[in-house]
C-alpha cells in the first residue's frame, strides 16, 4: 500500500512538471497587429473524412476565438480558447453539444498557434518534450514527445505543393489528421 502511494506521489511529481513555453502572437496582419483568418478545415479519422467546413480565427488576448461552420457558412460551434489550451464553449449546435470536438480542436489550435518551446529546437523533460524544427524553403515541424514516442505533429503540409498555406495535424495513435488551409492568400 505504501509503496503504491509513493509511485503516485512521484508519477505526480514528473508528470506535474509544466513545459517551459512561450506564447506566440497567433495571426498578425502585415503592420502586426492582429488579425482574423479564414480557413478551410478537414477533418478525417482513419483516413476517412469526418468533417469539412471552415474555420474563423482571431487572436483575443493571449488565447483566440474560433467558429465552426459548415460549408453553407452555418455556425456549428463557437469557442475561446486560453493561451494553456483549455477552452470555453460558447455555442454548440445540433449533435457536436455533447460531442468533445470544440476540446479537442482547442487543444489542436493552441498546439498550431499558440504554444513554441522557450528554447529552440526543443523544450521540456525527458518526460515529455514540445519541439519546432524549420527546414529552409520546406516550412516548419512542430511535436509534443514523450519519451521516444511522437504523441502529435503539426506543421507546412508538404503534399499540398508550394505557394499553398497549408497545415497538418497529426495524432497518429488516434488516426487523427486534421488539413487547414487559408480560403485566400495572406497578404
Amino acid at each position: 500500500m505504501r509503496l503504491g502511494v509513493v509511485l503516485c506521489c512521484l508519477c505526480l511529481f514528473f508528470c506535474g512538471c509544466s513545459l517551459p513555453l512561450r506564447i506566440s502572437p497567433l495571426i498578425q496582419d502585415a503592420s502586426g497587429n492582429p488579425a482574423a483568418r479564414l480557413m478551410n478545415i478537414r477533418i478525417e479519422r482513419w483516413g476517412e473524412p469526418r468533417f469539412s467546413g471552415l474555420l474563423a480565427l482571431r487572436q483575443e488576448g493571449n488565447g483566440l476565438y474560433y467558429a465552426l461552420l459548415d460549408a453553407t457558412g452555418v455556425k456549428l460551434l463557437e469557442v475561446v480558447v486560453a493561451e494553456d489550451g483549455g477552452h470555453r464553449l460558447i455555442h454548440a449546435k445540433g449533435a457536436l453539444k455533447d460531442s468533445g470536438l470544440d476540446g479537442f480542436l482547442a487543444e489542436v489550435l493552441a498546439r498550431t498557434y499558440l504554444q513554441e518551446p522557450a528554447t529552440l529546437p526543443c523544450a521540456g523533460t525527458w518526460l515529455y518534450r514540445l519541439c519546432r524544427e524549420e527546414e529552409a524553403g520546406k516550412g516548419w515541424r512542430k511535436y509534443g514527445q514523450a519519451g521516444p514516442l511522437e504523441i502529435w505533429q503539426v506543421g507546412t503540409d508538404w503534399e499540398q505543393g508550394p505557394g499553398k498555406a497549408a497545415v497538418m495535424y497529426r495524432q497518429p495513435w488516434l488516426g487523427v489528421r486534421i488539413f487547414l488551409e487559408a480560403t485566400k492568400p495572406a497578404p
